[in-house]
């Protein structure tokens, strides 16, 4: 719970909660106007009847403090196909709202929201977009919101607050089934949107249609579509480029004769067949060295074919070929012809 600092006591302080209680603290060195978080304790002073948010906002403009509760602190807003803004104070009271299109301003015709807390008037402006037929059991039906604050911690914190507290109203008091998405803005993108007429929400969702299609988009013209509308095609192109991407992985696994998708056993034979052919290669090669070594191998088996070849001989004029080589020379010699130790031809 918050609270501002309306007076001072000596060793005690007044605070005025967002609750519309005066509550009696210890003084902690306060100033007035300094808003603090607080927990309930002993009260003084008039009891607000709850609900009575006039009373909170006549009590705060009477104290040295009120100028906090029409300082605005936080920037909210929804977007269905109505586009609204909310300003709030530190208490996330509601101070103004404001209608950023024409279905905006006809929900608002119908809703009394200043003064009330954040929270609760964004699930009144959702009953309204709901009675209204804005919002429905579409699948590509959606809220947006977005907060905005000096500090991103607390927009951050503010955001994560409103999302959890209207979907959980959305589920458990409607009859419709919608997502509800909220985020932080810092306030350079509030002034960015507000620059095109538009809410940061509804501008986020457009890049986000422009990021989920590889061409360019007309950004005026999706600005002023309503949002379920951006969401569909958003949800159809990413869904376009998962097959896409699906379809790549899978003719990856195709083969090469007919496209087809390669089985298991395809590509496991054809790894069989690189196998053999590798085998047969190595094969070949252990022959050439086997022969080699056969031939270099003196006591190797010359055959007849040879031997006749070796007797008769390859030059004119020259006696047969020893056919018994030494044991210590190559049988390569043993195609030479051979001599006698003395020079002569052997007979």
């Amino acid at each position: 719970m918050k609270g501002i600092i309306v007076e001072i006591n000596r060793n005690h302080a007044a605070i005025l909660s967002d609750d519309g209680m005066i509550t009696k603290v210890k003084n902690d060195n306060y100033e007035i106007g300094q808003v603090i978080s607080i927990k309930k304790s002993k009260k003084f002073g008039s009891k607000f009847i709850a609900g009575a948010a006039t009373l909170v906002a006549a009590a705060a403009i009477c104290t040295i403090g009120g100028y906090a509760y029409y300082t605005p602190t936080d920037y909210v807003s929804l977007d269905v196909n109505p586009s609204i803004e909310y300003s709030v104070n530190v208490f996330d009271r509601i101070l103004d709202v404001t209608a950023v299109n024409d279905d905006g301003k006809e929900i608002l015709t119908s809703l009394s929201l200043e003064n009330k807390t954040i929270q609760d008037a964004l699930k009144e402006t959702i009953d309204q977009l709901i009675a209204d037929g804005f919002l429905s059991n579409d699948p590509n039906a959606g809220v947006i919101i977005t907060t905005s604050n000096k500090d991103m911690d607390q927009a951050e914190e503010l955001a994560e607050d409103l999302q959890d507290q209207v979907q959980d109203y959305i589920d458990d008091n409607t009859e419709i089934t919608a997502d509800v998405q909220a985020e932080a803005v810092g306030l350079a993108r509030v002034k960015e949107a507000k620059a095109m007429g538009v809410t940061p929400g509804k501008l986020n969702l457009v890049e986000k249609l422009q990021a989920s299609t590889s061409g360019a988009i007309d950004v005026e013209e999706w600005l002023d579509k309503p949002g379920k509308e951006i969401n569909k095609v958003i949800k159809e192109n990413r869904k376009l480029e998962k097959d896409l991407l699906k379809d790549v992985d899978d003719s990856d696994l195709t083969d090469n004769d007919g496209g087809n998708p390669a089985k298991p056993e395809k590509i496991k034979t054809d790894n069989q067949n690189q196998n053999t052919n590798s085998n047969d290669t190595n094969k070949g090669n252990k022959n050439i060295d086997e022969k080699v070594e056969n031939q270099n191998d003196p006591n190797e088996q010359v055959p007849d074919q040879e031997l006749e070849t070796n007797q008769t001989g390859n030059n004119p004029g020259q006696g047969p070929a020893n056919v018994n080589p030494p044991s210590d020379k190559p049988s390569k010699d043993r195609s030479s012809n051979s001599q006698s130790s003395d020079g002569r031809d052997k007979d």
